[in-house]
């Protein structure tokens, strides 16, 4: 029995102490794995699509600031606005460090509106009170309005609209761009 208290001294006697030595394991670095738009120049008013990668990153911030919350994420794509030539600083930070990436694009003026078809389907000398119908094309525009105004509101686009024509009269086709470009085209309708 005496070899018992002893067998359990040598047992005590073996407890594994901390290594001074032993490294802290150190964390893995903080990455952007990629930044870019979906355009390296825009029109004024038109949508630039940024897109961002990170890896071990706990915060992720782009400046200037854009209205889109942001978080880490192996890939993301925001959009954004810009009024004017843009370079976006994306910084990811994280317990590896923080780091930061950039990415320019260069603001143009907005496209023209275009008004690339108004034409009158079918004969321009019409008998009074005669239905007419019209179709248009309009690229760019904010706003497509027709004078004297047809009954219907119309858009941007290929549409065709009917007005009922009672004299001669000249309609004019006017599309205008967000920036207030305005683009004319007219036809005219003759009575007989």
């Amino acid at each position: 029995m005496r070899a018992l208290p002893l067998v359990f001294l040598l047992f005590i006697g073996c407890e594994k102490k901390a290594d001074p030595t032993r490294a802290v394991e150190t964390p893995k670095p903080t990455k952007i794995t990629h930044f870019y738009g979906n355009a390296v120049s825009l029109p004024r008013g038109e949508t630039l699509t940024l897109c961002y990668g990170t890896e071990n990153a706990a915060t992720v911030s782009i400046t200037p600031p854009i209205e889109t919350e942001l978080r880490p994420s192996l890939n993301r794509c925001i959009g954004d606005t810009p009024a004017k030539d843009t370079t976006y600083t994306l910084k990811a930070g994280g317990p590896g460090g923080d780091v930061s990436q950039t990415f320019q694009v260069k603001i143009g003026p907005p496209p023209k509106p275009l008004i690339t078809n108004f034409q009158l389907q079918g004969d321009f000398v019409r008998p009074r009170g005669s239905k007419v119908q019209f179709c248009y094309a309009v690229d760019f525009a904010a706003a497509v309005s027709l004078s004297p105004p047809a009954a219907q509101p119309l858009k941007a686009g290929t549409h065709c609209f009917e007005v009922v024509v009672e004299k001669t009269t000249t309609y004019i086709l006017t599309a205008t761009a967000p920036d207030g470009t305005v683009d004319r085209v007219q036809n005219t309708v003759t009575i007989q």
